[in-house]
């Protein structure tokens, strides 16, 4: 999303992520890369509840499919990380595209950590401009 943030901005999208590490551990993160959108600590899963994002089993994550991701991912350069104390391997996450007024127009409710919408699946929704706009639109 980084590389591609000019282009979410011409959209008129704003990016903001929220991670489950401690505020300790996401300053040691955002000490060595600098991201051009805001970053949220939510240690406690809040926000992840509050949207209905919950866990997924071991024995789900640990399907051929899951693996065969991850397997892709290292082949092209991805360094897997060992889980940080405090955090959950096992937690899903979403992409959500929220209403200036709070409500969600669009979400993606990942079926397990790895399971993710693309950069250009992101990019093809449009904002709603106005609040008849979003009515129309939910």
């Amino acid at each position: 999303m980084a590389n591609r943030i000019d282009e979410f901005r011409a959209h008129g999208l704003h990016v903001v992520a929220i991670c489950m590490s401690r505020p300790t551990t996401l300053t040691h993160y955002l000490a060595s890369r600098s991201l051009p959108f805001p970053i949220f600590a939510d240690p406690d899963r809040k926000v992840y509840a509050a949207l209905g994002l919950g866990r997924t089993s071991w024995l789900r994550f640990i399907r051929p499919a899951i693996i065969w991701r991850y397997l892709k991912m290292v082949t092209a350069g991805a360094k897997v990380r060992r889980v940080p104390e405090g955090e959950d391997a096992l937690q899903t996450g979403g992409d959500f595209l929220v209403a200036g007024d709070g409500r969600i127009l669009w979400e993606y409710r990942s079926n397990d950590p790895t399971d993710r919408p693309s950069i250009n699946q992101l990019l093809s929704l449009r904002p709603v401009s106005t609040i008849d706009d979003c009515a129309r639109s939910t």
